[in-house]
């Protein structure tokens, strides 16, 4: 599952917002500085973003800071259970408009998420 949530590539496979993802330095290992551009919709609105990779220990934690876009900052922590692995993802940063904003883009972003993370278990399984 690691691989799967760790290379820019293979995002769109899961994740609803990203229409298409690629590594800044293409065929570059997935590591600690790797930077990718993503292009996708976020709030119904096209965004291209630039991530870097902050903290990388595979397989069980990957944090990326956006450098360009919106400022989101995501970990996944990831987990091996008896029932299968469990992924846990925080995202937090900047988003414009201010209290109102924020808490409109929390609200479709935990929809997005979700889906998402369903997405995600169903390529697993698959």
């Amino acid at each position: 599952m690691f691989d799967l949530v760790s290379t820019p590539e293979r995002l769109p496979e899961w994740n609803v917002s990203v229409e298409r993802a690629a590594r800044r330095v293409p065929g570059e290992p997935v590591q600690l500085g790797t930077r990718a551009i993503f292009t996708g919709r976020l709030l119904g609105q096209p965004l291209e973003s630039e991530t870097e990779v902050v903290q990388f220990e595979p397989p069980l934690r990957m944090v990326t800071q956006a450098i360009r876009g919106p400022r989101l900052r995501t970990t996944f922590d990831l987990q091996e259970g008896a029932q299968g692995t469990l992924v846990k993802v925080e995202v937090s940063g900047d988003v414009p408009g201010g209290a109102l904003g924020a808490r409109l883009a929390e609200g479709f972003l935990r929809r997005e998420l979700a889906v998402s993370l369903e997405r995600l278990r169903g390529a697993c399984e698959a």
